[in-house]
């Protein structure tokens, strides 16, 4: 009934409508072949890389299955094997912290050795992301208490508003800010502030330590993509985007009977949301865009799955990214890591690592 009120009120007044809308890929987001062009580190298919950090040795350390694996040289060596699947990465001087789904975050050192660090209920599942405080604790997001990690879009179609920031000291967790939108990355923006990422409010924002349950400034808003973890770069940071937003899943949000009746009545698998690897883009849905234009698969066209990553400054403007194909098989960015001017991406759509060029060094290699 109240949908119907809503509905007559618009008829009458179309100013009351309120609908959501995906702001174009323009400025620093507009798309380009940066990933395409990084060198892949792994072969196509045969891990799913989720999360990544770079160890003080130089070595690509990724999340994949139940494994934590060490890339170095071209070798991939298992460093450690976990008790569930292993998601959201960190490093603590020359320790890995690992979250492991169904048991709470570990640490691995450089032996392989795994300590068990937090078992607490609240961080034993959908732990999305992980940071070290300047006191050497851990804050952590847990992007849903009702759905674990995989459960991405349902709980995005649910409208699911039950993330969370815990702060870790020792072994004690405590939640220091609830009712998230599937909180997704967070990431140290001074010694007093993090940044944060919010998935479904597609939103980036400050927060103080001293007061994390309350947003100080979103830095970046209404971006046309779901953020996801994130990665201190000098003067800003780098934004993994696993997810990009599109018409027609914002329509269905907008439609609650619709969308109820889709999760009742039809397979997750056919669900219109977004998904981090799409096989065969010329038979996938379109809407509003063509797939092809003279000959050539456009990188704008709206499919269901991308490859972006972004670096945003200070002030939250996107000042460069990184993009795929729609029909590339470099979607699903799910991490990135920085260090020493190196530029990591995880591509889990299609199981990549991709060492990206800076924009410099791009530069001069197209001259």
């Amino acid at each position: 009934m109240n949908r119907t009120f809503a509905t007559l009120a618009e008829w009458i007044d179309p100013s009351r409508g309120q609908h959501r809308t995906v702001p174009p890929m323009d400025a620093g987001l507009r798309p380009n072949r940066r990933l395409d062009e990084a060198q892949q580190l792994l072969p196509n298919d045969i891990y799913e890389p989720d999360d990544i950090v770079i160890a003080e040795s130089g070595s690509v350390l990724f999340s994949s299955g139940r494994s934590l694996f060490s890339l170095r040289d071209g070798e991939v060596r298992t460093l450690a094997e976990l008790p569930g699947p292993v998601g959201a990465l960190v490093r603590r001087g020359s320790v890995v912290i690992a979250a492991v789904e169904g048991t709470g975050l570990v640490a691995v050192d450089v032996s392989g050795t795994v300590t068990e660090l937090c078992t607490d209920p609240v961080i034993s599942t959908c732990v999305t992301d992980l940071a070290v405080l300047p006191d050497g604790a851990l804050i952590a997001t847990v992007g849903s208490r009702n759905h674990d990690a995989r459960n991405w879009s349902r709980a995005l179609v649910q409208g699911d508003r039950s993330g969370l920031i815990v702060r870790l000291d020792g072994s004690r967790a405590r939640v220091r800010a609830q009712g998230l939108g599937w909180p997704s990355g967070i990431e140290m923006a001074s010694d007093t502030e993090v940044l944060v990422s919010l998935s479904f409010e597609h939103r980036i924002e400050l927060r103080s330590l001293d007061s994390l349950a309350h947003s100080s400034r979103a830095i970046a808003r209404n971006l046309p993509v779901y953020p996801g973890r994130l990665a201190a770069a000098g003067d800003g940071w780098w934004v993994a985007a696993p997810y990009i937003r599109n018409r027609v899943t914002e329509m269905l949000l907008d439609e609650p009977a619709v969308i109820e009746e889709m999760v009742a009545r039809i397979d997750p698998e056919d669900w219109f949301v977004p998904r981090l690897r799409c096989t065969n883009p010329y038979t996938d849905t379109m809407q509003m865009g063509q797939l092809r234009v003279l000959g050539v698969v456009k990188p704008w066209a709206p499919a269901r799955s991308c490859g972006v990553v972004l670096r945003i400054d200070r002030t939250g403007r996107v000042v460069e990214s990184a993009h795929a194909r729609v029909d590339s098989k470099r979607h699903g960015v799910t991490g990135v890591a920085v260090c020493g001017g190196r530029i990591v991406a995880a591509a889990n759509g299609f199981g990549n690592l991709l060492h990206l060029a800076a924009e410099k060094e791009r530069g001069e290699t197209n001259a």
